[in-house]
């Protein structure tokens, strides 16, 4: 008998090895692991209670046995429910677990005490009801297989309940026959049921995994040393391919471009040789017409039939690729010529202005007159005009000049092998021959002319932004010279823009600032000499910089177009201190004031201009208004209506600088003017009689206009002799009198008033 058990025992704890090995493959499987212990318990508590229960005499030892015995065997029922409970996905509570454990061990070790036939009963009980329980739970929504092993549960209740029932210690040979029957064929089920489940949670992840990979619209490629192992449909749409080819294909050479063979040799090799492996990298793959895709890819390790292959999970992102080659092209490169553009020139400039790189030449050239041909042939002749252009420059200029368009009619070229003066200047001449020959545009023949800035590397500029800056100095320069032409770039250039910048810069905190004053010339009147009016002149006393000509900043304003602003200055300024002399010396004289052009572009110049006078409650015939011959000329269409508003308000208008432009008589009889004054360049050569001829004549014209007749720039007697002789109504000059502050015109200007009748 004890032979019997003591087999029943060893295969008990074999059966829960087993299981435990089985456990040892899949560790995600608890359940499995359950079942192991719950078996090598059982085993150990038969061995520890019927086995070895007469080994020892009646007392503490044998009583120590009997708990162990006891806790061994509900032990091996509480792990047997807790499989149970997992493998139905069931929560298992381990406090609930322990405390049922503790108090089962403990009544059946409190009746062991007392009574052995009890404490074997409540153990039977205990073990038969966990067993129902574990079935129960087994059998609940299971298939066939799994309620064959809940029956084997409740058979091994029976055997449990089998044993006090036939025997008192319950040791029958009955019981334990049946019972090794009942527990190997249970375990086996068991092992059976576990790995059964495990089949078919494997396959339903191959099935997953296929139904995935079939429906993914990522490609997916497995390969081993570059021959294709699988290749979802994904991954086949985006070779061209509609099923999987059955040959062995090398892709290698059907699907990577020669020049990216390396790489991917090294790629493949990195991921064969690392698990972990995990490679993000997109290039370009040909496809079965041989025409090229653009893939994202991620390569990394998977086990494929036992080996290691690659895995490479694909997207086709050709359209994207497309479309960001498209906006990248649109970014470097001009529409209408198709020659890079300035981010282009720029990014180029930038490589070759290395540190150390090789001497080269930038020319910038601008088309002359170019506006000319859009205004009168219209924008789309303006358009063919410069991609004939271009097309030209392409075809005939040497390969080692780089052509590009900043815009308009603007071109750079970049010439790499003309690094000194003597190539550049070569490079600049064959680039104006090129424009020798007419151009056939919207049936006509149009002959251009460039302007050519040259700047040299490294000299003129180590980085692209100052080479450029050189270069279009150069051009710049060259352009206000006639015809076609190029210029070297040279220091002065750059101070000259420095200084036109600075200015231009200046000037408007210098109008918030009231940085501006006004200095006043005095005019006098031919023959007796008398004070007879001002002329205002503007001045700009910049702090810590001293004075600044007025043949800086004015044309400073007008580039800006802040001469308006100055204007309005100049002539609130003038208006305030012609009410000042009337309050102060109960009286004034007229004060002139020079008007530039650019203000009459205002239609309302005139009207604000006698709404100031109202303001400061001024005759108009106090304040005239000065404007050169070439503005009055040249802007007669706004002017004119302007002047005849201002004449018939009172206000007295000077054309200033006469000699200097292109007026005709009728134009001056047009012209609502009061006075002309002879520019400077006519008073000067007085008294030589080639110059007195001239403005004999042009006072003759003034005298015939009723013009007053002033001449401007008087510095020696006998230029103002002269002028008085040939028939000047009035001087002005630094003979007679320099721009006053206003203090010292204010003196003056008292001193006439009283000394007048």
């Amino acid at each position: 008998m004890t032979a019997l058990m003591l087999v029943s025992a060893c295969l008990n704890i074999m059966l829960g090895g087993a299981l435990l090995l089985l456990w040892a493959q899949e560790k995600h499987k608890d359940y499995v692991r359950d079942w192991g212990w719950s078996w090598m318990l059982l085993g150990l508590g038969l061995t520890l209670g019927p086995i070895m229960q007469d080994w020892l005499e009646p007392g503490p030892l044998r009583n120590l046995q009997a708990l162990l015995a006891a806790s061994a065997l509900m032990a091996s029922q509480g792990f047997q429910t807790a499989g149970a409970l997992r493998y139905r996905e069931r929560r298992v509570y381990l406090p609930l677990a322990l405390g049922l454990f503790i108090l089962s061990v403990l009544l059946i070790g409190s009746l062991g005490m007392r009574n052995m036939r009890s404490a074997i009963i409540a153990g039977a009980a205990v073990l038969s009801l966990m067993c129902l329980f574990s079935g129960w739970l087994i059998w609940q929504h299971g298939h066939r297989f799994e309620r064959w092993v809940a029956m084997g549960f409740v058979a091994l209740a029976a055997v449990h309940v089998s044993g006090p029932l036939l025997d008192e210690q319950a040791r029958s040979v009955i019981t334990y026959s049946i019972g090794i029957f009942v527990q190997t064929t249970l375990s086996l089920g068991l092992i059976l049921l576990s790995v059964r489940r495990a089949h078919a949670q494997a396959r339903q992840q191959g099935e997953r995994f296929t139904r995935l990979a079939e429906f993914s619209l990522q490609g997916l490629v497995v390969m081993r040393h570059h021959r294709l192992l699988y290749a979802n449909p994904a991954a086949l749409a985006i070779f061209g391919v509609t099923e999987m080819p059955s040959e062995d294909l090398d892709l290698m050479e059907l699907a990577v471009p020669p020049e990216q063979q390396d790489a991917a040799r090294m790629r493949h090799g990195r991921v064969l040789a690392d698990r972990n492996a995990h490679i993000e990298w997109e290039s370009h793959r040909l496809n079965r017409e041989g025409h090229t895709v653009h893939l994202q890819c991620l390569s990394s390790q998977v086990e494929w039939d036992g080996i290691p292959a690659e895995l490479i999970v694909m997207i086709n992102d050709s359209s994207r690729y497309e479309a960001a080659e498209a906006l990248r092209r649109q970014a470097l490169h001009d529409d209408l010529t198709e020659l890079p553009n300035r981010n282009h020139a720029v990014a180029r400039l930038q490589a070759l202005c290395r540190p150390g790189a090789t001497p080269f030449t930038l020319l910038s050239a601008d088309l002359d007159r170019f506006q000319l041909v859009n205004e009168t042939l219209g924008h789309e002749a303006g358009d063919a005009l410069l991609r004939a252009i271009a097309r030209r420059f392409l075809r005939q200029l040497p390969p080692t000049a780089e052509l590009a368009r900043l815009g308009e009619d603007q071109f750079v070229i970049i010439g790499t092998e003309a690094g000194d003066t003597i190539a550049a200047q070569a490079l600049a001449e064959q680039l104006l021959a090129l424009l020798s020959t007419p151009f056939s545009v919207a049936g006509a023949e149009l002959f251009m002319h460039l302007s050519i800035g040259v700047a040299l590397f490294p000299q003129d500029g180590r980085d692209a932004a100052t080479l450029l800056r050189a270069a279009d100095s150069a051009m710049h320069r060259a352009k206000a010279t006639a015809g076609a032409s190029w210029l070297f770039f040279d220091a002065t250039m750059k101070q000259a823009a420095q200084a036109r910048l600075e200015v231009e810069q200046a000037l408007g905190r210098a109008l918030s600032a009231g940085e501006f004053l006004l200095e006043y010339q005095p005019k006098f009147s031919a023959g007796n000499r008398q004070l007879c009016g001002f002329e205002a002149l503007v001045r700009w006393e910049r702090p810590e910089r001293g004075r600044v000509s007025p043949a800086q900043f004015i044309p400073a304003a007008e580039r800006t177009g802040q001469i308006k602003a100055l204007g309005e200055l100049i002539i609130r300024m003038a208006c305030s201190q012609l009410r000042d002399w009337e309050q102060q010396l109960g009286g004034a004289l007229p004060v002139a004031v020079n008007v530039s052009p650019l203000q009459f572009e205002d239609p309302l110049f005139a009207e604000r201009l006698l709404e100031q006078l109202r303001e400061f409650q001024l005759p108009p015939g106090r304040f005239e208004v000065e404007i050169t011959e070439t503005a009055a000329i040249g802007h007669v269409d706004r002017v004119l209506p302007q002047l005849a508003l201002l004449h018939d308000a009172g206000v007295p208008i000077a054309l200033d600088d006469f000699g200097t432009g292109q007026s005709s008589l009728t134009m001056l009889r047009q012209l609502p003017i009061a006075a002309m004054k002879l520019d400077r360049s006519l008073i000067t050569p007085l008294p030589a009689s080639d110059a007195g001829a001239i403005v004999q004549a042009a006072c003759v014209l003034g005298r015939s206009l009723e013009l007053e007749i002033v001449a401007e720039g008087v510095e020696t007697y006998a230029q103002a002799a002269a002028a008085e002789a040939l028939g000047c109504t009035q001087l002005q000059g630094f003979l007679l009198g320099r721009p006053l502050p206003v203090t010292s015109a204010t003196l003056l200007l008292e001193q006439a008033l009283k000394a007048a009748p």
